[in-house]
C-alpha cells in the first residue's frame, strides 16, 4: 500500500505504552481522543493493568463513544501485590471483570491477554521473599477464565533489562534470577502447549530467538472492525529491532506510573 493511501486510512491510537493512562490519567486520555475527534479514530487500542474505567468513568465511555472500536491489551501477569508489582489489583479483582469488558468491546477477540513480562526475583534484604511467574501452574490458574471468555491471544516475553530497570531493581534491593536462552525457550514452549491445550494462541513480544510478531496489528484490526474499514499496515518506526506492530499514535507521555512496577521500561529513568 502506498504512503499516500496509507494517510487516507483510519487511524490507530495507543492508549499508552508509555503510561497507564486507562487506570491513572483518564483525563489525559479524554482530552487526547476529544482533541483528535471520534470520527477520526479508526481504533483506540487500550494497554491496562486495571480496565474498571471502561466501565464505570462516564467520561472515558463518552470520548471512546464514537470511536470505531477499542481493543484492549490487558496485562495480568499474577505479581499483582507483590514487591515487583505493588500497587496493581489483584488478579481475582481483575477476572470479575472479564464479562464486563467483553460486553463492552462488543467481541472477546477485540481483547488480547499479556502475561507480560516474565520475571523471577526476590528481595536481597528478606531472605524466602521472592516473586515469579514463571510458573505454569500460575499462568493455567489465569488462563482458565480467560480463555473461557473467548479471548484467543495471550502475549509474553521476558523482562528487558534496561539500565535504569537494573539501577531501580537495585535500589530496592531486588536481585532478578538470571534465566538463560536455553530455559527461557524451553518455558515458552511450554506456555506455548499450556496455552493451546485451553484454546489460546501464544505470541512472544520482542523476544530474541522467536519469531516477530505484531501486538498493534493492523490487519487484524482491520478484519475486526465493525464496519470493515481499513487501517494503516504499514511497520511502525521507533520502535524496537523485534517489534513488528504497525503504524499507531501513541498519546500518552512518559508519566510517573502509581502502579509502582520494578521491571518497567517506560517508567522515568530513575
Amino acid at each position: 500500500m502506498t504512503g499516500a493511501r496509507q494517510d487516507s486510512v483510519g487511524r490507530v491510537i495507543s492508549a499508552s505504552r508509555r503510561t497507564e493512562l486507562l487506570a491513572h490519567y483518564p483525563d489525559h486520555l479524554v482530552r487526547r481522543l476529544r482533541e483528535i475527534g471520534p470520527e477520526n479514530i479508526h481504533t483506540v487500542v487500550i494497554w491496562t493493568k486495571d480496565p474498571t474505567n471502561l466501565i464505570r468513568h462516564e467520561a472515558v465511555r463518552k470520548a471512546l463513544c464514537g470511536v470505531g472500536q477499542v481493543f484492549v491489551h490487558w496485562t495480568i501477569t499474577g505479581l499483582a501485590g507483590t514487591f515487583l508489582e505493588p500497587n496493581v489489583p489483584p488478579a481475582a479483582q481483575q477476572l470479575r471483570l472479564l464479562d464486563d469488558v467483553v460486553g463492552y468491546v462488543g467481541d472477546p477477540r477485540r481483547i488480547h491477554w499479556r502475561y507480560d513480562p516474565l520475571i523471577s526475583a526476590r528481595q536481597t534484604a528478606a531472605p524466602g521473599l521472592s516473586a515469579s511467574n514463571i510458573d505454569l501452574d500460575l499462568f493455567r490458574m489465569l488462563a482458565r477464565p480467560i480463555a473461557d471468555a473467548g479471548v484467543p491471544v495471550v502475549h509474553t516475553s521476558f523482562a528487558a533489562m534496561y539500565r535504569k530497570v537494573v539501577r531501580r531493581l537495585a535500589a530496592a534491593g531486588v536481585e532478578v534470577d538470571d534465566v538463560g536462552p536455553d530455559e527461557r525457550r524451553t518455558f515458552i514452549g511450554q506456555l506455548a502447549d499450556a496455552a493451546a491445550a485451553l484454546g489460546l494462541t501464544l505470541l512472544t513480544c520482542c523476544e530474541p530467538g522467536f519469531p516477530v510478531h505484531r501486538c498493534i496489528d493492523g490487519e487484524l484490526l482491520t478484519a475486526l472492525h465493525p464496519a470493515g474499514r481499513a487501517c494503516r499496515t504499514d511497520r511502525a518506526r521507533g520502535q524496537r529491532e523485534l517489534c513488528g506492530c504497525t503504524a499507531s499514535l501513541d498519546i500518552g507521555r512518559y508519566l510517573p506510573c502509581p502502579n509502582g512496577c520494578l521491571y518497567c521500561y517506560a517508567h522515568p529513568a530513575r
